[in-house]
C-alpha cells in the first residue's frame, strides 16, 4: 500500500510541475479530423508518469526488474522526441525493435527458453506499444486501463510467486491514478507518445515477465486482450476494405462510441471495465477450469467489439 500511495503522490505532483513547462514549450496536441478533443492541449505528461514509477521503486530494496523500468524510460524518451518533432515511422519502429529486443533478452536471461520465445516476447512488446498508442485517444482511457492492469498485477503477482511483478503493478497503478485527475473528465494534459510508448512497454513487459517466469499464459496475457483485440479488429477491417493501414481514422470502439454521443469518461470506463472483467476471468478460472474463462473472455471481447452497433444502433446515448 505504501508503494501505491507514494507513486500516486509523486505522479500527481510531477505531472502538475510538467504542465506549465509543456505549455511554455508549446508542446501541444492540435486537433485534427481523427481527434476526440477540440482545443490544443499540452502533451508529453507520460514522462512524469514513468519518472514517478522509477522514483517510487527506489523504495524497494530488492527490486529486480530495473531493466524493464529503464527500457520504459528509454521508450518514453523516444516518444517525447516524437511529440516534439514527429519521427518517421521507420525510426519509431527501429527504436521499438531495439528496446523490445533488449527487454526480451533480459527477460530470458538464465531461463531455459528456445529462440521462438524471444521472438514472441519481442512481437508482443512491439505490438502492444503500438496498440496502446492507437488507443490513447480520449480522456482517461489509458490512465484508467493502466490503473486496472497495475491493480491486477498487484494482486496476482504474489500468488504467482512474482514479487517484482507485484511491486511494479502497485507503482504502475498508483502512478496512473495520480495522472487521471489531470486528464479526466477534462483533459488539461495528455500522456502523449511519451506516455503511450513508455507505459505501453511497461504494461506489456509485466505480461511477458510473468509468462516467462512461470505464470499461466492466460493469466499473463489477459491484461493485454482488450487493447489488442480493438486494434487488431480495426486492422482486419481496414485490410478487408483495402484501406491504408497507416491512415488516420476513427474506427476504434472508443471513437465510435464517442462519435455516437457517449462521453469520454463513459467510453473510457467501458474500455477499462472490460479489461477488468477479462482480468477477473483469468484470475478466477486459470487454476481450475481455464476453458470456462477463455469462453467467457471470448464472449466479453465480442460484446465489447459489438458495443457501438448494439448500443448506438438502438439510439442509446450517454451524456
Amino acid at each position: 500500500m505504501t508503494l501505491l500511495i507514494s507513486s500516486f503522490g509523486v505522479s500527481l505532483v510531477l505531472v502538475g510541475l510538467l504542465l506549465p513547462l509543456l505549455r511554455r514549450a508549446q508542446l501541444l496536441d492540435v486537433p485534427n479530423h481523427r481527434s476526440s478533443h477540440s482545443a490544443p492541449t499540452p502533451r508529453g505528461a507520460g514522462v512524469g508518469v514513468v519518472a514517478a514509477i522509477a522514483a517510487t521503486l527506489l523504495l524497494v530494496e530488492d527490486f529486480t526488474a530495473w531493466p524493464v523500468v529503464l527500457a520504459a524510460g528509454v521508450m518514453a524518451g523516444v516518444g517525447l522526441v516524437d511529440d516534439v518533432r514527429s519521427l518517421s515511422g521507420a525510426t519509431r519502429l527501429l527504436a521499438q525493435v531495439l528496446v523490445a529486443a533488449g527487454v526480451g533478452a533480459w527477460l530470458l536471461t538464465g531461463e531455459e527458453q528456445t529462440w521462438w520465445v524471444v521472438v514472441a516476447a519481442v512481437f508482443v512488446l512491439i505490438g502492444y506499444v503500438n496498440a496502446f498508442n492507437f488507443m490513447d485517444g480520449i480522456n482517461g482511457i489509458s490512465g484508467l486501463t493502466a490503473l486496472v492492469i497495475g491493480a491486477y498485477w498487484a494482486t496476482q503477482g504474489a500468488p504467482q510467486g512474482l514479487d517484482a511483478v507485484r511491486d511494479l503493478g502497485l507503482v504502475t497503478a498508483g502512478a496512473a491514478l495520480g495522472f487521471l485527475p489531470w486528464n479526466a473528465p477534462r483533459a488539461r494534459v495528455f500522456l502523449g507518445d511519451a506516455g503511450s510508448y513508455g507505459i505501453g512497454l511497461l504494461v506489456a513487459s509485466l505480461s511477458v515477465l510473468a509468462w516467462v517466469r512461470g505464470a499461466h499464459w492466460f493469466v499473463a496475457l489477459a491484461p493485454l486482450v482488450v487493447y489488442g483485440a480493438d486494434t487488431g479488429w480495426v486492422l482486419v477491417k481496414r485490410v478487408k476494405g483495402r484501406r491504408p493501414l497507416m491512415e488516420a481514422h476513427r474506427e476504434h470502439v472508443y471513437q465510435r462510441l464517442v462519435d455516437g454521443g457517449w462521453s469520454h469518461v463513459t467510453s473510457a470506463g467501458f474500455c477499462g471495465g472490460t479489461t477488468a472483467l477479462v482480468c477477473l476471468c483469468a484470475a478466477l478460472t486459470w487454476s481450475s477450469v481455464p476453458v470456462v474463462g477463455l469462453a467467457a473472455t471470448a464472449g466479453i471481447v465480442l460484446a465489447y467489439l459489438s458495443a457501438p452497433r448494439l448500443a448506438l444502433g438502438r439510439g442509446v446515448r450517454t451524456a
